[in-house]
């Protein structure tokens, strides 16, 4: 099994959140939370979408079926850990305006996570082995928290990547597809990074995921942290995004457009 599926497996992963006070309603706590006393409660009927963007109904898959799907291609591949996948210079925030042609919104391009780990012994990249096999990214997010009941759902990552104006300025946003057709205008549901610069640097890299259909009593308006912080190179036909996680493990997308 590829590394990118031991979310579905091991405590911890990446931080998640869901609904605090009921079905719909957002949690607005923070911290690195892992399963709690209703573990064993983690719901693995999840939705996983393809890298075509496409969702396939995982109800009753187990953790070795999704294993099976990321380790099938064809896939990306490296191209969204290498800079060289996306070498042009960094978007202008005239160009920006220019692509939006005066709407308030507009879709960029495309794109599944891609997650990739490593082992190391130390605190540099020196005590660092070779990067695994880039996988699909299945994060866990809560679901349900309350009493001594926790539970978690994965999920996978097909993204939109969104150029759009707020107070006059362009700003490029990643968002998770079911959030993007539930809510379609709410541009800061995302990891939103600034236009102009490179790489752009947003450092808390929250996105949210709606749940089209969420076990009864449990959160549909889900969030999850996919990284210690976002870096992207958004170029005028072209874009790279990466979530590092210290030095082990490496979240990622690219997009053409």
């Amino acid at each position: 099994m590829l590394a990118g599926l031991s979310c579905l497996a091991l405590a911890g992963c990446l931080e998640s959140q869901g609904g605090a006070d009921g079905v719909g309603k957002q949690k607005k706590d923070g911290g690195r939370s892992g399963p709690g006393p209703g573990e064993d409660q983690v719901d693995l009927a999840g939705e996983t979408p393809g890298l075509d963007g496409g969702t396939q109904d995982l109800r009753g898959m187990g953790s070795a079926d999704l294993a099976g799907m990321a380790d099938a291609g064809p896939g990306p591949g490296t191209a969204p850990f290498d800079p060289a996948s996306c070498p042009d210079p960094a978007l202008s925030q005239a160009t920006a305006l220019t692509m939006l042609a005066g709407s308030s919104r507009k879709k960029l391009g495309d794109a599944t996570l891609m997650v990739r780990t490593r082992t190391c012994t130390g605190a540099t990249v020196e005590t660092c082995g070779a990067w695994s096999v880039p996988a699909i990214h299945i994060q866990r997010l809560l679901t349900y928290s309350g009493g001594v009941t926790t539970t978690y759902k994965p999920f996978s990552f097909p993204t939109h990547l969104m150029l759009f104006v707020q107070a006059g300025v362009p700003k490029v946003v990643v968002r998770h597809e079911s959030d993007v057709r539930k809510n379609p205008t709410a541009d800061t549901r995302g990891v939103v990074f600034a236009v102009g610069s490179s790489p752009s640097t947003n450092t808390y890299p929250s996105i949210n995921v709606w749940d089209f259909a969420p076990e009864p009593n449990r959160y549909d308006d889900l969030s999850g942290l996919l990284g210690d912080k976002g870096l992207l190179h958004a170029a005028e036909h072209c874009a790279r995004v990466v979530f590092p996680t210290g030095l082990t493990q490496e979240v990622a997308a690219l997009y053409r457009y």
